[in-house]
């Protein structure tokens, strides 16, 4: 059985599958701040789950090296005696909480896994097709995956001929479009369109929206960005039956 939680109503998620619990992305308190606070600071708009109802995970997963995905001042009020990371997320947890043990999620293409119980996790490097630099996960249990796209993502053929022998039993993805001038990365969230492509590829029996939070900011990103944030009720004429939504604090089982 596959149990979902929202832990925020942005990126942060907590998945019980095989006998397994993982924390996705935990940023639960406070702001996050992406190189200065005049260039970009963020919080939530609507206030997470309190940090001392999270309990009995096995693992934190941190997909992207950012700030509000590796939030510091929540990892320090967790367990971090497991945490998988990307590289630069081990190197900035290293860093900035002396954390030794982060281990490092192999990548797609290695053919390596990295096994935790009956899960396996691995991670899709940041795409060169997308003009902002955001990773990929997928986690898997026998022959069904899990796949995380918090920024959108466009899978490359070698990508697409590994993963077309499994069964994606949920994809979680931005739908939110979020572009910035070209010399700052572009597109953060590459928005709608992107989604529909890795829907169409995948099959997800179930769909779950993410990063589409809007949030509070201040600063320059928030000056110049150019946002734009489809409804839940847009997103459920689309998927119709595949599409769902998940209140904050509340668990979901999804059967496959």
């Amino acid at each position: 059985m596959l149990k979902v939680r929202r832990l925020n109503m942005d990126s942060s998620w907590q998945i019980n599958w095989a006998k397994q619990s993982l924390l996705i992305d935990p940023w639960l308190i406070g702001s996050e701040i992406d190189l200065m606070p005049s260039f970009n600071k963020q919080w939530h708009r609507t206030k997470p789950v309190g940090i001392d109802s999270i309990s009995n995970y096995d693992a934190i997963v941190i997909s992207q090296h950012f700030s509000d995905h590796c939030h510091e001042e929540t990892l320090k009020r967790l367990d971090t005696q497991m945490i998988l990371t990307t590289r630069k997320g081990a190197r900035r947890l290293k860093k900035n909480l002396n954390l030794d043990s982060p281990l490092v999620i192999p990548s797609l293409e290695s053919g390596n896994w990295l096994n935790l119980g009956a899960l396996s996790l691995c991670l899709l490097p940041a795409s060169p097709k997308l003009s902002a630099s955001f990773s990929g996960l997928i986690i898997r249990h026998s022959d069904e995956i899990i796949a995380y796209f918090p920024h959108g993502y466009v899978l490359t053929e070698k990508q697409k001929d590994i993963l077309i022998s499994y069964k994606t039993a949920l994809l979680i993805t931005s739908f939110s479009s979020f572009k910035l001038p070209f010399y700052l990365g572009g597109y953060v969230n590459p928005g709608l369109e992107n989604a529909q492509a890795m829907i169409d590829f995948l099959n997800p029996q179930f769909i779950l929206a993410t990063h589409d939070e809007d949030k509070c900011s201040e600063g320059i990103v928030k000056k110049i960005a150019k946002v734009s944030y489809p409804t839940e009720t847009e997103l459920k004429e689309l998927y119709s039956g595949s599409f769902i939504n998940i209140d904050l604090g509340t668990t979901v089982e999804l059967k496959s």
